[in-house]
């Protein structure tokens, strides 16, 4: 299943490009190492594309983090509001 808003493909695609630039590989690399085209790649961390539950797995091993992490990535501390 595929369902997902554009603020959550954005918010997505926002992430898996943090963590693919936190381990140093390239847009091409990283599209290799999770068996899809650079084109297919950008197109997910530009909101543009969903990121599939099928490719969800191969893009956590490959980025060193749970698959939690990419879907619901933890909120940046300054975007916490005080209580």
């Amino acid at each position: 299943m595929n369902v997902q808003s554009e603020q959550e493909r954005r918010r997505v695609g926002a992430t898996v490009r943090a963590l693919r630039e936190k381990i140093g590989a390239t847009q091409d690399q990283f599209a290799n190492r999770v068996g899809m085209t650079r084109p297919t790649l950008a197109n997910i961390e530009a909101g543009r594309r969903n990121l599939s539950y099928k490719h969800l797995p191969s893009f956590a091993e490959a980025l060193g983090v749970p698959p939690i992490a990419i879907m619901w990535p933890e909120p940046n501390p300054q975007e916490k509001t005080a209580a």
